[in-house]
């Protein structure tokens, strides 16, 4: 979603090829959609292996896989690329070195910080303690670093003004599309249990929640809540709340640049040290892992949150100052152009 992003600011002006492995069909409608030719690479494993996404492959795998995409690229035209963005956790610089003979730029974006990159541009928009210097011994000299908040790939619906005033009791649930630990759920429960207090609620889940009848149910339960399922307008949903309550990862860039306030649960490891970051400079706050976070947590979280308005908006404009300097939907990618082209 943020290379779509990223695609999206660089059409109609330049023209964007997508290489990717197989995609689930609504994505790659989406990203076909946008005018956005669409590539089908190799699956890098086959049968019980396909999957793991944490495993970077050898030096052979990532030559072998760029020779596929040169090959498919030819298939096409003869034209250099003049840009190429990789965003891959399995791919490091084994892979691009040999995509240097058909690209004149190579961006890299990252999360992790954990192998080698031949990039001229390194794109991290995460927090961490000394996060500018995580790539000093990961990307060659002449690299240049976007790295913090100020440089969150974000859609153009964060930066279009609200519609509707910001409701100081008003609470919005969303743990992304699938949310296939069903946190949603717990959280309902946690608000019912609760109701007696004076709040308002929006409850998101995407179109992969496999558990829609069952939450409809229950939120039917709450006063003055409504379930959105698939929705295309979370951004003014998050501009409407005083306070959220979702998951770690991109959503905490989406958040700050809403100015509403995080009650995080992570999901997954490398969500933990980022929103760590964020909790201990009161720009969120956070329960813990998914499997720590209880009931009573959230509850007691939920309840400050109706009681305390004001610290709530103190910690959304703590998270505010990290993506200031991110003013316009053309941001990154404009940054990025201006480097390339110097």
């Amino acid at each position: 979603m943020r290379c779509l992003t990223l695609a999206t600011q660089l059409l109609p002006i330049h023209n964007v090829t997508f290489l990717s492995c197989a995609l689930p069909l609504t994505l790659k409608q989406q990203i076909q959609r946008a005018g956005i030719v669409t590539l089908t690479t190799p699956s890098f494993y086959e049968g019980e292996q396909e999957g793991n996404a944490s495993v970077v492959l050898n030096e052979a795998e990532q030559a072998s896989h760029a020779a596929h995409c040169i090959a498919l690229l030819d298939d096409i035209n003869d034209f250099p690329i003049d840009m190429l963005i990789v965003d891959h956790y399995q791919l490091s610089a084994s892979f691009s070195k040999v995509m240097r003979s058909r690209c004149k730029h190579i961006i890299v974006i990252d999360d992790l910080a954990d192998r080698q990159h031949d990039c001229d541009v390194i794109l991290d928009q995460n927090l961490f303690e000394d996060f500018e210097f995580r790539y000093d011994q990961l990307v060659p000299p002449h690299c240049q670093k976007l790295l913090g908040p100020e440089f969150a790939i974000l859609r153009n619906e964060f930066y279009r003004p609200s519609s509707v005033p910001r409701n100081d009791n008003h609470i919005l649930v969303c743990f992304g599309g699938s949310d296939p630990l069903n946190l949603t759920e717990r959280v309902v429960d946690v608000l019912i249990e609760l109701k007696s207090l004076a709040f308002s609620a929006d409850i998101v889940v995407g179109a992969a929640y496999s558990c829609v009848n069952a939450l409809a149910a229950k939120v039917n339960c709450l006063p003055n809540a409504k379930l959105h399922v698939a929705c295309g307008y979370i951004s003014e949903l998050m501009k409407a709340a005083n306070t959220m309550i979702g998951a770690g990862g991109s959503m905490h860039w989406e958040r700050a640049a809403s100015g509403v306030a995080g009650i995080i649960i992570t999901l997954a490891d490398n969500q933990v040290e980022t929103t760590r970051c964020l909790h201990e400079r009161h720009c969120c706050l956070w329960l813990g892992a998914c499997e720590e976070a209880t009931s009573e947590d959230i509850s007691k979280a939920v309840e400050f949150a109706i009681n305390s308005p004001q610290e709530m908006r103190k910690i959304a404009n703590n998270a505010v100052s990290l993506v200031r300097a991110n003013k316009n939907p053309s941001f990154v990618m404009d940054t990025i152009l201006n480097i390339v082209t110097r």
